[in-house]
C-alpha cells in the first residue's frame, strides 16, 4: 500500500487544538487566548440588527456572570472564521458578523465578515444586515 505522509493528520494535534475550547454552555473558554479572546458567546443575537443595535446588545450581554462582551474586531472575526468548525460555536456559514472596527474611509461605516467564505467589507453602521457574535 501507498501513503501520503501529507495527507495524514496528527492526532495529538487535533488532540491538543480540540483541548483548548471549553464549552461552558452559552459561550466557549479558550483555554489559551487566541488573539486577544478568551471566550466567543456560542450563539449568536436572535435578529440581524445595525451596528449601533450591536454595539448595545454586546453591552448590555450577560453571560456566564461576565457582563464585559464586546464586539469583536475585524482581525478577531477572522480568528473566529478560522477556528468556527473546532470550536463549538453555533453554525452560521450564511451570516455576516459586525466588527467593532471602523472604515478606514468612512466614520460612519463599520467592518464586517461574511462566514459563508470568510470575506468581508465595510458598510454604512445605520445597515440593519449584521448578525452579532461578543467576544471577552
Amino acid at each position: 500500500m501507498n501513503r501520503n505522509d501529507n495527507n495524514i493528520v496528527n492526532s495529538d494535534k487535533i488532540s491538543a487544538l480540540y483541548a483548548n475550547f471549553i464549552d461552558r454552555g452559552d459561550y466557549i473558554e479558550l483555554v489559551h487566548p487566541i488573539a486577544s479572546i478568551r471566550m466567543i458567546q456560542k450563539g449568536m443575537a436572535p435578529n440581524a440588527m445595525n451596528w449601533h443595535e450591536a454595539v448595545c446588545y454586546a453591552k448590555n450581554l450577560n453571560l456566564g456572570g461576565f457582563t464585559d462582551w464586546h464586539l469583536p474586531t475585524i482581525e478577531e472575526l477572522k480568528e473566529i472564521y478560522t477556528i468556527q468548525k473546532i470550536c463549538g460555536i453555533e453554525k452560521s456559514d450564511d451570516s455576516w458578523f459586525w466588527s467593532s472596527t471602523d472604515s478606514e474611509n468612512d466614520p460612519g461605516s463599520a467592518c464586517f465578515l461574511g462566514f459563508f467564505k470568510g470575506i468581508g467589507g465595510c458598510s454604512d453602521k445605520g445597515q440593519s444586515f449584521g448578525c452579532v457574535r461578543c467576544v471577552r
